[in-house]
């Protein structure tokens, strides 16, 4: 029995560079020659013309045709942590970033600062076997690590990567913000609120007759002796 090429492709032609393919979108058809397929595949491409391409230096392609860039050097930030708590990530990749989010001694799993002291807002880099620590840097090299406030501000560092400042209200015994009377609040006295000059002016004004004297109730006064 022959088991030569012609006979196992008896009864069917092969494939000719000059075969015409159609296909159609709606009613459009588009027709090209398997040649000129061939020939559009393995035209490299260009910033002007779509081709095809291969992966470079740090690009990987997976088996779906999904491309990849690994930059040497890169940081990703993955967010706020606490590295006197919280074990070090398993899944950590190479350049990934966290923000302490308190400050004491690293736990053992986090190797290259184990036992280290660690503050607050500190960066933790992981080069891909370990960790270390750096301040976070400002334009002026001398990065910001903790807000520190006096009265009457306060901050709120729930998050430490984005620290809340407020100011506290002005009181009798305390500094801070107060707010001014509007005409209603200066009518009630409503509590809290405060006059500036010009309120105070206008006040006197119509409290004050004309000339530089101020109205006396003799009958306030205690009695003569």
């Amino acid at each position: 029995m022959a088991t030569t090429t012609e006979s196992r492709t008896a009864g069917r032609s092969l494939p000719q560079a000059s075969d015409l393919l159609l296909v159609q979108r709606g009613s459009t058809p588009y027709r090209a020659t398997a040649e000129e397929i061939k020939a559009f595949m393995l035209t490299p491409a260009t910033a002007a013309a779509i081709g095809a391409i291969k992966p470079g230096t740090n690009l990987s392609v997976d088996a779906d045709g999904t491309l990849h860039a690994a930059i040497p050097g890169a940081l990703h930030y993955r967010g706020a942590i606490d590295p006197t708590t919280a074990e070090a990530p398993a899944d950590a990749a190479v350049g990934d970033v966290y923000l302490a989010s308190a400050g004491g001694p690293a736990l053992a799993s986090w190797s290259g600062i184990a036992g280290a002291e660690i503050a607050q807002g500190d960066l933790l880099l992981f080069d891909g076997s370990s960790w270390s620590a750096n301040a976070a840097l400002g334009p002026d090299g001398a990065g910001v690590i903790r807000i520190q406030v006096a009265a009457p501000l306060v901050v709120d560092e729930s998050d430490p990567a984005q620290p809340l400042l407020s100011v506290e209200p002005g009181t009798t015994t305390a500094a801070g913000v107060v707010q001014l009377a509007d005409p209603l609040a200066l009518a009630d006295g409503t509590p809290g609120r405060v006059v500036d000059a010009a309120q105070l002016q206008a006040a006197l004004a119509t409290a004050q007759p004309a000339g530089d004297y101020m109205p006396l109730d003799l009958s306030t006064l205690p009695a003569l002796p």
